[in-house]
C-alpha cells in the first residue's frame, strides 16, 4: 500500500531526522580532538580525526539516520535533480544551475515502496522526495593564532549557509520535496543572528539546524 502523503502533512521522515539530529550532536560534542593540533600559519589541521571533510558529516549523519530507523536503501546520496525524475510540466524540472547543470542533494530521503509505486518523470504534481538535506562544515580554523584566513571567512561561511538555504527552499517551492533541511556543524561561533533559523524556516520552509561542537 502506498504511504503517500499530502504535501500538506508532515512527512514520516520528520521524527528520524529529529532523532539522528540528537544523536549527531551529542557524538560531535563527544569527539576526541587532535593534541596537539597542526597549525602551521599557511595550513591548519583538521580538529577531530572523524571529520576530515564535510562529507564525513554526512556519512555520519547518515549512519545516525539508520540507527533512528530509516533503512538504508531510503537513503540516497548526491542526488541529481534529473529528467527521469521530475518533467516537464512539472516546475521542479526546471531546477538546474548556472550552464544548465542539474542540482545536485547531500542526502535524499524516500523510502522504496513509494519510489516504486510513482509514475515516473513527474510530470504533474504528486510524487515527491520525502526530505531534501543539505550540509555545511564550519571549522574554527580561523580564529587559531596565526592561522591564513581564506575567502573572507566567517562572512564568506555565513553566505555559503545562506545560499544552501535558497537552494532547499526552491526545492520545496516546486514541490519537488515534503521537508528540507539545511545541517550546519559549526565548530565555534561563525556569528549567525540568533534569528536566522527561525527566519529562514518562516520565509521559506527550508529548517536550519545547527550542530556545535561547543558550549
Amino acid at each position: 500500500m502506498s504511504l503517500m502523503l499530502e504535501p500538506s502533512e508532515d512527512s514520516w521522515a520528520r521524527s528520524a531526522i529529529e532523532e539522528a539530529l540528537r544523536l549527531t550532536e551529542e557524538w560531535f560534542r563527544s569527539l576526541p580532538p587532535f593534541e596537539p593540533r597542526v597549525n602551521l600559519g599557511s595550513v591548519v589541521g583538521h580538529k577531530f580525526p572523524a571529520l576530515l571533510s564535510e562529507q564525513d558529516g554526512v556519512i555520519h549523519f547518515a549512519r545516525f539516520l539508520n540507527e533512528a530507523g530509516v533503512p538504508w536503501d531510503a537513503i540516497h546520496h548526491q542526488v541529481a535533480v534529473s529528467r527521469w525524475l521530475f518533467d516537464a510540466p512539472h516546475p521542479a524540472a526546471t531546477q538546474t544551475t548556472i550552464g544548465e547543470r542539474r542540482r545536485r542533494i547531500d542526502l535524499a530521503l524516500l523510502r522504496s515502496d513509494e519510489f516504486l509505486s510513482a509514475k515516473l518523470p513527474a510530470t504533474e504534481q504528486g510524487f515527491q522526495f520525502d526530505a531534501f538535506l543539505e550540509f555545511k562544515y564550519l571549522s574554527d580554523y580561523w580564529t587559531l593564532p596565526k592561522a591564513q584566513v581564506f575567502g573572507g571567512d566567517p562572512v564568506r561561511g555565513r553566505e555559503s549557509v545562506q545560499a544552501d538555504v535558497d537552494k532547499i527552499a526552491r526545492h520545496l517551492q516546486t514541490n519537488a520535496c515534503r521537508l528540507g533541511y539545511v545541517i550546519v556543524f559549526e565548530e565555534c561561533s561563525w556569528g549567525f543572528e540568533e534569528a536566522f533559523a527561525a527566519n529562514a524556516q518562516a520565509a521559506s520552509g527550508c529548517r536550519v539546524r545547527f550542530l556545535r561542537g561547543y558550549n
